[in-house]
């Protein structure tokens, strides 16, 4: 009822008295005794009375109160404020002369009588002094005990009056949990003033109802009740009747959904926050039902409590002696005529030595809701590593390996620490270690989250934005989070292949990852179908059981063994341009090439234009020989990304508009060459160079070579030249 003792003074730090009494001289003399130390207001009847305490009740310490007086008697005063909640806590002292009535007062709610005729002023003022103190001590009681927006017990009194509860009553009792579905949005869409008006409601309509059963509420958290009470309520109806009182409300009272979880019959052997524990699981079981607003916990929650219970003790054993195992899924790049493996997804599964073979939809969310989740993924990482390292000892081949980062890891501040050492012990580059991000996660701390992961972007990672389209996405994050690849959420790609066939969605999510340049992986594709419309509409690669399903390590390594032998076969293909006695791949003087283009070309591709892969060559600083840089894949769609980071930003928009791969192919179908000019940022300087594409005439048209050449070193050269001419040093 009181937020602080202030509650308890009047304005000038005295605590304020009513004397109801009807003789005048009755009133002086108590007023003489007391009013050195209270503030004192005066009735003479009933009316005034009432009309009194209903003014002044937020500061009023005390009544006394004469039980015979004109228009109303004290005793329906009293009936009166036991009626009334906000009254009922007012403590009332009986003056009477009448023994018998004493009895019926203190049943209305008196605390205490004086007699009349009034004893000494010493024994009136102590009994006042004492019944205030009282009432303070147990109003302070009560305001810690309870919950200040309903007046409800909170959960810790709740607990200790259960456990009183229960030593008095001897016959089986429920616990029962009471939720508001998603009240969060309820607060956020009406405000918080119109979410505790909610909560009110519902709290005065479960006490109402469970008090007149025998049993006991309490508001435990937000929106969440708790309920101990006889065993045989009818929950249905209770849920029934407080819905009723919400609904007429023409705010959004109908659109407020409560559901209940009911623990039976409880086992009063087990602690009061297991009892509710075991509500609550069987709350849990109807979140998301429209259509049941009650469950009871049975057995078979019992048992699946005791699962959950068997799975977490056997968590730290099935770690250590080799219980879980990482399995991996194969990614396909499917730009190419025929697929290609480009990396794969590395998946735990959990082999119970006496449980059998554990599905991750079971321990997998377990694991988040307990914070066990980094153990596993450390494990997982670190497996990895390990298996890329082996295959790359092994078979001399290894792809990039998807591993997953949990949201709490995201919070671990070792994070960086702890994948910088998986790579070096592991010897392995980051970007063999791709990091998997869920999607909901850049909507928490997404500052803290975008400093980390830039961070590692800066270190070598790459990062995959993993379950885009299941709920949170926006386009925008596209272009304003630190992501290098998006991963479609599967249920998002089975919904647009369902029975309406509607790829819309995908379309515009692709195509807008493609202007971006963030490349877009698609999973859970299981048919040939899926794929193909998927590879029309621009995906780039793809991951489901269309391809394989997660295998262990040593089933997977068919895929990369085949994937190192399509690498071998198309690096014989292109060294054939090489097998003359002048041109080797060491260092070449590419007749074929150069010769066709001009000098200072300091970087030259030779690229096939079905498969956009690619060898790089390039020259050392004296621009005489070619040697080969690296190979790789993606050519166009690569290129443009890379130079966007050292491209003069005048020029980045032409470039972006002319060079790309269907702009540079019209170009040559009509023309030998392709020329485009642009500027360069070598430190602070722009330096202006100069691309030209031209078709290879060899018996496979689908080569082209792409020279990039500095105009700055020729002018400087002819300018050298000329120099030389004028002094005579040349002819």
């Amino acid at each position: 009822m009181f937020e602080s003792r202030e509650n308890y003074y009047s304005i000038n730090g005295k605590r304020q008295i009513l004397i109801a009494e009807d003789e005048m001289i009755n009133r002086e003399l108590l007023g003489n005794i007391l009013e050195e130390y209270f503030v004192i207001s005066y009735a003479e009847d009933g009316e005034q009375t009432m009309q009194i305490i209903e003014e002044e009740k937020d500061t009023l310490s005390l009544v006394l109160l004469d039980l015979n007086m004109p228009k109303k008697n004290g005793q329906d005063v009293l009936r009166e404020m036991k009626e009334r909640s906000e009254l009922k806590n007012i403590p009332v002292i009986v003056l009477t002369a009448d023994r018998e009535a004493e009895v019926e007062s203190l049943h209305l709610g008196a605390v205490d009588f004086i007699p009349k005729p009034y004893p000494e002023a010493g024994v009136i003022l102590a009994r006042v002094n004492r019944t205030i103190e009282l009432f303070e001590d147990r109003e302070l009681i009560s305001s810690t005990e309870r919950d200040n927006v309903t007046g409800l017990y909170n959960k810790e009194y709740f607990y200790k009056y259960i456990e009183q509860y229960d030593i008095h009553r001897a016959a089986s009792t429920d616990a029962a949990i009471l939720d508001i579905n998603h009240f969060h949005i309820i607060n956020d869409r009406f405000g918080m003033s119109y979410g505790d008006r909610v909560l009110k409601q519902i709290a005065m309509r479960l006490r109402d109802l469970v008090h007149e059963a025998g049993g006991m509420v309490c508001r435990k958290e937000a929106d969440m009740f708790l309920i101990y009470a006889p065993s045989g309520l009818d929950y249905e109806k209770l849920i029934e009747c407080t819905s009723a009182e919400l609904s007429r409300d023409d705010t959004a009272g109908s659109h407020i959904r409560l559901r209940m979880g009911v623990y039976r019959d409880v086992d009063k052997s087990i602690s009061v926050e297991s009892r509710f524990d075991r509500a609550k699981m069987a709350s849990d079981q109807i979140r998301n039902n429209l259509t049941k607003s009650v469950e009871y916990y049975d057995d078979s929650l019992r048992k699946q409590e005791l699962y959950v219970e068997r799975l977490i003790d056997d968590f730290k054993e099935s770690i250590q002696d080799g219980h879980f195992v990482v399995y991996f899924q194969p990614k396909f790049d499917i730009r190419p005529r025929e697929a290609v493996l480009a990396s794969a997804e590395a998946l735990v599964r959990w082999k119970h030595p006496e449980l059998g073979m554990i599905s991750p939809g079971t321990f997998i969310s377990l694991f988040e809701g307990n914070g066990l989740i980094q153990q596993l993924d450390n494990f997982v990482w670190w497996t990895a590593a390990r298996q890329i390292r082996e295959w790359k000892d092994r078979l001399g081949y290894a792809v990039p390996i998807s591993i997953n980062v949990s949201r709490i890891d995201l919070y671990d501040p070792k994070l960086i620490e702890t994948l910088t050492n998986i790579i070096m012990e592991c010897r392995i580059e980051p970007s063999e270690l791709l990091l998997e991000i869920t999607e909901s996660a850049y909507t928490d701390d997404s500052d803290t989250i975008v400093d980390t992961l830039n961070e590692l972007r800066r270190l070598g990672f790459r990062i995959e934005m993993d379950d885009f389209g299941s709920g949170y996405s926006s386009l925008n994050m596209l272009s304003t989070l630190p992501i290098d690849v998006i991963k479609l959420d599967m249920k998002f790609i089975k919904s647009a292949f369902s029975m309406k066939k509607d790829t819309r969605m995908l379309e515009v999510i692709i195509d807008m990852a493609k202007y971006l340049e963030v490349p877009v992986i698609a999973e859970g594709v299981e048919t040939k179908e899926q794929m193909e419309a998927l590879r029309e509409i621009g995906c780039d690669i793809v991951q489901g059981y269309y391809f394989s399903k997660p295998i262990p390590a040593d089933e997977f390594e068919d895929f990369i063994i085949k994937r190192r032998d399509i690498d071998k076969e198309m690096k014989s293909e292109w060294s054939q341009i090489s097998e003359k006695k002048e041109e080797t791949l060491s260092g070449i003087s590419f007749a074929s090439i150069a010769q066709a283009l001009s000098q200072d070309y300091f970087s030259i591709y030779y690229v096939d234009t079905e498969t956009d892969w690619f060898i790089e060559y390039s020259a050392d600083k004296e621009y005489d020989t070619l040697g080969i840089e690296k190979g790789g894949e993606d050519f166009f769609n690569l290129s443009r990304k890379n130079i966007t980071r050292v491209i003069y930003p005048e020029d980045m928009d032409e470039f972006l508009r002319v060079f790309t791969k269907e702009n540079v192919l019209a170009e040559l179908e009509h023309n030998k060459s392709f020329t485009l000019n642009y500027r360069l940022m070598f430190g602070d300087t722009p330096t202006y160079v100069s691309m030209k594409a031209i078709r290879m005439a060899d018996k496979n048209d689908k080569h082209i070579v792409i020279g990039v050449n500095n105009i700055d070193a020729q002018m400087k050269r002819e300018q050298a030249y000329q120099e030389a001419i004028k002094k005579g040093k040349i002819s």
